[in-house]
């Protein structure tokens, strides 16, 4: 009874700072989708908040950044969550069933069989949205004709007509993964929508993002939606705290039930996906590519990270082990799906953003890829997606950089032009 009563309080107590942090996050992506942030600007965000230092409030948006700039190692190292701090795994791992299915059958088994597909990404992690973006084409072919993404802001009326994304559509948009999709989804010809636009209480925010969705769906009979949500809007039952999300309230109003997925991948804070991936190891599973849990465990199995705790998904999404470390040795989720573009930084200015644009897009646009490079970094590496024609950009934090490009057959040097 005690350690039920323990696990009780720490789900609450996980579920009360979750649910604070993604109110704090809706708050704040709000008001960032009104703000036209282009990547020298982020660039000097991470650089003003690393100055004043970085603490419980401020280690959101530099998370944000940092991953918008292609550090993701760095943003794995981020404590977002330090008040739950270690603890000791609660699971009998050898009674602990995990029912795996390979990301592909898995996804072409779901898309198949349901109306509505809701899949959660977590805003500091860019190989979420990679993933959301690998799925598309399946659930297209399928017969899914709307995209939904929760970042694309209501400022950007042009996005469709135009075929690629800018700094207007969004905040977590301006991730280059995250451009991507959009592109992806565009060029599939799947209508590509927001939906949420209002922050100004929880169930505000949740009612009108579900009825807009809802209006949707009941219009047109044949429509088939993929959700691309953060966190836990993919939530279709009521949690332990008595909140109804997205997914929930709009089952209720569509009386079509969705199918919702969540993603672990590593992190400073993934005590459970560390976990799940040791006994995964251990039972001679192959982690080169996702992997589904689908079922998940059991909501009373002893796992505790989100959704556990919260309210129960449809399936987990387990990401391989993340060893990719900027700038140099940065490693996408699909590389065969991309093109890796080598290069050097030879001169002495630091800190600079060095973004591939694809080919005639304008300096506002979402960057195909982007790296941030710190003081006395001098090699990276870019990933485009394949075949696409790309052209070179540099800033700093006060803006665009004059540069110039030499090519060859396996790399690029890039330098300030006056040089």
């Amino acid at each position: 009874m005690a350690r039920l009563e323990r696990r009780r309080i720490c789900w609450i107590t996980l579920g009360t700072l979750v649910a604070t942090l993604l109110f704090v996050a809706a708050v704040a992506w709000y008001r960032g989708a009104a703000i036209q942030m282009q990547p020298w600007e982020h660039l000097a965000h991470v650089v003003q908040l690393e100055q004043a230092g970085v603490d419980q409030s401020t280690v959101q948006p530099l998370g944000w950044s940092l991953a918008i700039l292609g550090r993701d190692d760095e943003v794995r190292r981020l404590h977002f969550l330090p008040a739950v701090g270690p603890r000791s795994p609660a699971l009998d791992v050898d009674k602990l069933e995990l029912l795996i299915v390979p990301w592909k059958q898995a996804i072409e088994r779901i898309a198949a069989n349901h109306r509505i597909v809701m899949i959660m990404e977590n805003h500091f992690v860019s190989k979420h949205r990679e993933f959301i973006g690998a799925t598309l084409e399946t659930c297209r072919d399928a017969g899914f004709t709307h995209y939904a993404a929760e970042a694309i802001g209501p400022r950007d009326k042009s996005l469709a007509k135009r075929g690629y994304p800018t700094s207007q559509t969004g905040f977590y948009t301006s991730d280059p993964r995250f451009g991507n999709v959009l592109r992806r989804a565009l060029g599939l010809d799947l209508t590509v929508l927001g939906y949420d636009f209002r922050s100004t209480t929880h169930e505000a925010r949740e009612e009108h993002a579900a009825a807009a969705l809802a209006e949707l769906l009941q219009k047109d009979a044949g429509a088939r939606l993929l959700v691309h949500a953060g966190h836990a809007h993919v939530l279709k039952y009521e949690t332990k705290l008595g909140e109804r999300w997205l997914a929930s309230r709009l089952w209720q109003k569509t009386g079509i039930e969705p199918f919702t997925i969540w993603q672990w991948s590593s992190g400073q804070d993934a005590h459970d996906y560390a976990e799940i991936v040791r006994v995964l190891k251990g039972r001679g599973v192959s982690l080169d590519e996702p992997v589904l849990l689908m079922p998940p465990p059991p909501i009373d199995c002893g796992l505790q990270d989100s959704p556990y705790g919260l309210a129960s998904v449809d399936a987990i999404i387990i990401h391989p082990p993340d060893k990719s470390v900027a700038p140099a040795e940065r490693t996408p989720l699909f590389p065969d799906r991309m093109q890796r573009i080598a290069g050097r930084w030879t001169s002495d200015v630091w800190p600079v953003v060095v973004s591939a644009y694809k080919h005639g897009e304008p300096i506002n646009a979402v960057p195909l890829d982007q790296i941030m490079l710190r003081e006395k970094e001098d090699r990276f590496v870019l990933w485009i997606p394949a075949r696409e024609s790309y052209e070179i950009r540099v800033f700093n934090s006060q803006g665009v950089l004059k540069s110039r490009v030499e090519t060859n057959a396996n790399s690029i040097t890039v330098r300030l032009a006056n040089e």
